[in-house]
């Protein structure tokens, strides 16, 4: 397990050095901005709000000490409880605040918002908050299945046709559901966003989980 982590971690700060190396193409270019999107551990489907069960904490501790040092500006959620909960071990570990969008007991479309409310709801306000961080910001995100392929084609990844399908490594989504979400939950995808001379790039990992 440790191995695993010391190489997912190798891969993580190669991710961060990519972003560097984008913002050198041009010196008239902002730096970039990097933002690592996790899905949500194992979950306690009997409880109110769906929150992690108790091997999903595991999960999230697992997490948070894959990425101890990556120093995150920014640390988001959609309002799904365990969307939050995945990321909050990390923002305590480094003094950050969780932002989840929309905000739990928010109204949206005329509906109170709750954990149980659809993960999907969060996409329109999650985009539109990471579009907006300064140049050079450094974001977690904690998400669902549903909503973070939506999340990455609203940030400028392009969704894969018949004719240009996803291959191994290349920056695409395969749809816009969770129809051809592979599974697991254990993902972890980085996005680094592109300057004005070059397009966004996206690694999607496991950090490992056993």
């Amino acid at each position: 397990m440790r191995r695993m982590l010391r190489l997912l971690l190798a891969l993580l700060l190669t991710a961060v050095a990519l972003g560097s190396s984008i913002a050198g193409q041009a010196i008239t270019d902002p730096p970039p901005t990097t933002i690592y999107f996790v899905r949500h551990g194992a979950v306690d489907i009997t409880a109110p709000d769906v929150p992690l069960s108790a091997a999903g904490r595991q999960q999230a501790g697992v997490f948070a000490r894959t990425v101890k040092d990556v120093r995150f500006t920014h640390i988001l959620s959609s309002h799904t409880t365990r969307a939050r909960q995945m990321v909050e071990p990390v923002a305590q570990a480094q003094g950050l605040a969780v932002r989840a969008m929309p905000e739990p007991g928010s109204t949206v479309d005329g509906a109170v918002v709750t954990g149980d409310t659809s993960s999907r709801i969060a996409i329109a306000p999650l985009v539109t908050a990471l579009r907006a961080l300064p140049n050079g910001s450094r974001a977690l995100v904690g998400v669902n299945a549903d909503n973070i392929y939506p999340l990455l084609n609203g940030l400028g990844v392009p969704v894969a046709t018949a004719e240009q399908p996803c291959t191994l490594g290349a920056t695409c989504v395969p749809c816009l559901a969770n129809t051809c979400f592979p599974g697991g939950d254990d993902q972890l995808w980085i996005l680094v966003l592109g300057t004005r001379s070059s397009a966004p790039t996206l690694m999607e990992l496991r950090y490992g989980i056993k």
